[in-house]
């Protein structure tokens, strides 16, 4: 059978220093700022469900989960939208790229002929540090670079995917890896719907109003 054509959109490298400093870069042809900021909204969704397959039953696995809804309840709170330190003690997401990288982490979008999807290189050993550690610098890299609409359709897109892994499916769950991430997009795109609709309705009685 003849291979499937693959297009790289980006990647998001991560070099790590040591094990608590890491700097990360994403690069991509896509020139539309728009574009480039939803198409990492959706490598990172894709990247944090296969990382947490990948932990299996790893005790880390549930502990991620709960570390990422903690750092969506520090940046979409009652008093707005915010841009939160979710870093451990000692960590440190670096502005410049180190002189000596002691291991790297790189997480591609890519685009099939179906569909899009992620490919991940991980440091080898230690996945209990580097796997949840890569998840969470990059979420960090996201909260600190993405502009206030996209940063707050990612709160609303990981979300869903919340909601997918706690009532649908289960984060070693094969089908999780593409189902989830598809469930946190329209989670996200029915209430900006929701709430269009309800900004139209509430305009309209002024608009009557107006023509009287």
């Amino acid at each position: 059978m003849p291979e499937e054509m693959k297009t790289e959109v980006g990647v998001l490298q991560l070099s790590f220093a040591n094990r608590f400093q890491a700097y990360g870069i994403y690069q991509t042809t896509e020139a539309d700022v728009v574009g480039r900021e939803r198409d990492l909204v959706q490598l990172f969704s894709l990247a944090f469900v296969k990382i947490l397959f990948l932990l299996g039953e790893n005790k880390q696995a549930p502990m991620l989960l709960q570390y990422v809804q903690a750092a969506m309840g520090d940046t979409v709170t009652p008093k707005g939208l915010f841009r939160p330190t979710i870093l451990g003690q000692g960590q440190i997401l670096l502005e410049t790229l180190p002189e000596k990288t002691e291991t790297t982490a790189v997480i591609k979008l890519v685009q099939t002929e179906e569909a899009r999807m992620v490919e991940l290189v991980l440091p080898l050993g230690e996945e209990g540090h580097f796997y949840p550690a890569t998840a969470i610098f990059f979420l960090q890299y996201l909260i600190r670079t993405l502009g206030d609409s996209s940063l707050f359709f990612l709160m609303l897109v990981l979300g869903g995917v919340m909601e997918y892994l706690e009532k649908i499916g289960k984060t070693n769950d094969i089908q999780a890896l593409s189902a989830a991430p598809v469930y946190g997009f329209s989670t996200a795109m029915r209430y900006i719907e929701g709430e269009r609709k309800r900004h139209e309705a509430l305009l309209r009685p002024s608009e009557h109003a107006s023509d009287n």
